[in-house]
């Protein structure tokens, strides 16, 4: 069953949407086989993922979590936030009860400027109609404690990445990163996918320099 509720004030709209299925991290989980939910929601956050290909595209909710001004999934123990106004994408492990299905919770301004058309044409390749261009926060993939080290955890980063022609893979938040887990991205992934082009942004001294590092063996190999 599905609950859709929608609020408006003075300044914004909100519309709630609730059911009770599975849950979309578990399912996507069970979809791709991953260790843990918090992996579901670094594939939404790329976008073009869906478990129902034959009647969905998988870009909605990377749009939707893009165009309004708080965009917020709820399910199980985990929470995902985004939307224009929020600075980072989150990731969030609840405390409370699980949430049995999922919750969505968007939100608005009324006086918002902002059109789908400007968000869709910032994401289109130049004269095109195609979603040619993904941005992917890296502190997405760190777990608590976690370092990223290993080619493992850069595997999951780059899965299915190699559907868009422009990847930004957005390191805010991030202080460091290991040898192994830098050359998997930016030499032995982009080696087998050289039409696909990898744009780090938001880098300090380390993890610059060790990008630098494995991008300058490849050349001199």
């Amino acid at each position: 069953s599905v609950t859709v509720e929608l609020k408006r004030t003075a300044l914004h709209t909100t519309c709630d949407v609730f059911d009770t299925g599975e849950g979309i991290f578990n399912k996507i989980q069970r979809a791709l086989n991953l260790y843990d939910p918090r992996e579901a929601i670094v594939e939404l956050a790329k976008g073009k993922f869906t478990t129902d290909p034959e009647h969905h595209t998988g870009e909605g909710i990377f749009f939707s979590s893009k165009v309004f001004d708080c965009f917020e999934i709820v399910s199980g123990k985990v929470a995902f936030l985004a939307g224009a106004e929020c600075r980072h994408d989150v990731i969030i492990d609840l405390d409370d009860e699980p949430v049995t299905g999922t919750l969505v919770q968007m939100r608005l301004r009324n006086d918002s400027k902002r059109t789908l058309k400007q968000i869709m044409d910032e994401y289109a390749a130049p004269e095109a109609f195609t979603f040619s261009k993904t941005v992917i926060p890296i502190r997405l993939a760190v777990h608590e404690g976690e370092k990223l080290v290993s080619r493992s955890q850069a595997k999951r980063i780059t899965h299915r990445i190699e559907r868009f022609e422009n990847v930004v893979l957005d390191f805010e938040g991030v202080n460091e990163i290991g040898q192994a887990f830098a050359d998997q991205i930016f030499r032995v992934f982009k080696k087998s996918h050289p039409k696909t082009l990898l744009i780090p942004i938001n880098t300090n001294d380390q993890v610059r320099q060790m990008i630098e590092r494995v991008v300058a063996a490849e050349d001199s190999g």
